[in-house]
């Protein structure tokens, strides 16, 4: 029997706009991809959750894949919270949740300096009954480490837990520790998928 429920963040629970934050600037179509692929399309923002490495070296990183702009990835970098934006579902649906007696977690891989750039968007998780923040650790999803750690932190047994992710790789990540899982497409759609599982339809 389910008695746990565990969210993922970034596009579950919040809005992750990066492309609507970089078209803001009005930057030539050239100008824009060049930025895209060398800020949020490089594998290095992996790092960023992973919380290893230091700010400075992550900004190395990404200037070295368009040393020319420099000025503009350093931008970029320094407001990057304006990318997040809390979904109007959020607040609802963890309440939701606890009023049918559900304990709420959120597993995200996440890095420190954004979320110190987006605590006001992220208040929700005050409310939850815990959670993990993949910088917290040093550990990303879908590595078997960070369903685990959670577990453990917690005291959860993985067959009573169900986890809520975008990312196909995620959820089986959590399959793979015995926690059952489910898609996230959309809201609507989600929040039904959840009912039915929890009525066992």
């Amino acid at each position: 029997m389910i008695n746990s429920i565990i969210f993922d963040i970034g596009r579950v629970l919040i809005e992750w706009d990066w492309q609507g934050y970089l078209s803001g600037f009005h930057y030539t179509e050239e100008k824009q991809e060049r930025l895209a692929q060398a800020v949020f399309e490089n594998p290095t923002w992996k790092e960023t959750d992973r919380g290893v490495w230091s700010d400075e070296e992550i900004l190395q990183s990404f200037i070295q894949k368009a040393p020319e702009y420099e000025k503009e990835i350093r931008m970029l970098w320094e407001d990057m919270g304006r990318c997040v934006e809390r979904s109007p579902h959020t607040d609802q649906w963890i309440a939701d949740l606890k009023k049918q007696g559900l304990k709420v977690y959120y597993l995200s891989n996440y890095g420190k300096t954004l979320r110190e750039k987006t605590k006001e968007a992220l208040n929700f998780t005050d409310v939850c009954d815990g959670g993990i923040f993949s910088y917290e650790i040093k550990e990303i999803k879908p590595n078997p480490a960070i369903y685990e750690a959670l577990l453990k932190k917690y005291s959860l047994n993985a067959n009573q837990c169900l986890f809520i992710d975008d990312l196909q790789e995620n959820i089986q990540g959590a399959k793979a520790c015995g926690i059952q899982g489910i898609q996230f497409t959309t809201y609507a759609e989600t929040s039904e998928a959840l009912r039915n599982f929890l009525n066992g339809k």
